[in-house]
């Protein structure tokens, strides 16, 4: 089991000084070209999203300059497999007050809208990246950027029809289990396609005005427990921890912990 880390100011100065306890450190693709030169001799990378405004279910996320820093970052870094948001729900979309994604009222897409361009948009990814593709679930909330694709059934039939694997987000799945109102966080988990995950992004998520939400805090128990829970239920083959950045010590003792349970 193949343990990875998100790239942050921390995490680079480990590696730097070659006290990095991580397999691999995953790059996001917004980052561009910009620190590639300094951690590509380092550290494997896997390369996470590409530059915005790159979401599937835009009517033409492939713009040219998209295409020409992925093929960069692609080309660089050569992972095994490539990863991104599975898309939204709404374009325009973006950040504005909190640790979510909103959208206008009328930026809102119907739903056949959204199915039919991330399933056109994900075959030519696929197509385009040259190697395996995973699409990761995304973190439920009332905003017109979430609706339909974190119904599990939907996420599953989009995997199907674009030939992509799955990247599980722990704590996105969570999120979604309790603020979509299911019973519990298993049987949220139980209903997403399990069987065709090839890495986990782990990490806890936090509470915001009475919803669950993103934080990318550090990890407890909690977690571990439930990420022991899906890894007997999945072909999983890497985990990351994807956290804020944090002082060196708190990230050391994560790592440390999370590569005693993995192991």
């Amino acid at each position: 089991m193949q343990l990875g880390v998100s790239i942050s100011k921390t995490v680079f100065e480990l590696a730097q000084a070659g006290e990095l306890d991580a397999d691999y450190i995953v790059y996001y693709g917004q980052l561009g070209g910009k620190y590639l030169n300094d951690l590509l001799p380092i550290r494997p990378l896997m390369l996470h999203d590409l530059p915005e405004p790159f979401w599937l279910n835009y009517e033409n996320p492939f713009t040219d300059e998209v295409v020409r820093v992925g093929r960069m970052m692609l080309d660089a870094i050569r992972p095994p497999w490539f990863s991104t948001g599975v898309g939204a729900s709404a374009e325009p979309q973006a950040h504005r007050d909190g640790p979510y994604r909103e959208g206008n009222p009328e930026d809102l897409q119907p739903r056949e809208v959204v199915i039919a361009n991330i399933t056109k948009h994900g075959k030519r990814l696929v197509e385009w990246a040259g190697i395996p593709v995973l699409l990761e679930n995304f973190n439920y909330h009332a905003t017109n950027a979430y609706e339909y694709i974190c119904e599990p059934d939907v996420f599953t039939q989009l995997l199907e029809a674009t030939g992509t694997g799955m990247l599980l987000d722990l704590a996105h799945a969570r999120i979604s289990a309790y603020n979509m109102d299911w019973a519990s966080e298993k049987d949220y988990l139980q209903a997403l396609p399990l069987q065709q995950c090839r890495e986990i992004h782990i990490t806890r998520p936090g509470w915001q005005n009475g919803q669950r939400v993103d934080l990318h805090s550090p990890i407890g128990q909690e977690e571990l427990d439930l990420l022991g829970w899906v890894l007997e239920r999945s072909a999983t083959e890497a985990v990351t921890l994807e956290v804020e950045e944090l002082p060196i010590d708190v990230l050391r003792a994560q790592l440390k912990m999370l590569r005693e349970f993995l192991s």
